[in-house]
């Protein structure tokens, strides 16, 4: 008696490895849904914050975030390029992702970011950004 077994599905028989986790933050709502949208919608699980001190008690909560695409310009204490400087000193595994209208690339270089998008962004280039920064870590 033969067995055959038919994989009807886009089911691998190896399990694929759990989505990277990204947080996103960013004070304009709409940008932030948005991006929120595009980044599940790539596949990756998402978290949000509005401003910087909301996004270090989501950090502080959340371990299995790798990658964090943060704005400049937010209201609070702490601007984007705060956050991705304050971000080397606790967590230095963690990759960061600027988005801005109103810095350049050199600034958030020195903040300690690893990749730059300016703004406005397609829905791809951020895709192809955070992925690019998920597959070097």
């Amino acid at each position: 008696m033969t067995l055959c077994l038919v994989m009807t599905s886009t089911q691998t028989l190896q399990s694929e490895p759990a989505p990277r986790t990204i947080l996103v933050v960013e004070d304009e709502p709409f940008i932030r849904m948005s991006t929120v949208a595009t980044l599940e919608d790539a596949g990756y699980a998402v978290l949000e914050a509005k401003d910087s001190a909301e996004a270090l008690l989501v950090l502080a909560r959340h371990e299995e975030i790798s990658i964090v695409v943060t704005d400049v310009r937010m209201p609070g204490p702490m601007d984007g390029l705060g956050l991705v400087a304050r971000l080397q000193q606790q967590r230095p595994v963690l990759r960061a992702l600027v988005v801005s209208a109103n810095a350049c690339a050199d600034d958030a270089y020195k903040a300690g970011a690893a990749a730059f998008l300016p703004k406005p962004f397609h829905a791809h280039s951020i895709v192809r950004a955070v992925t690019a920064l998920a597959q070097a870590a």
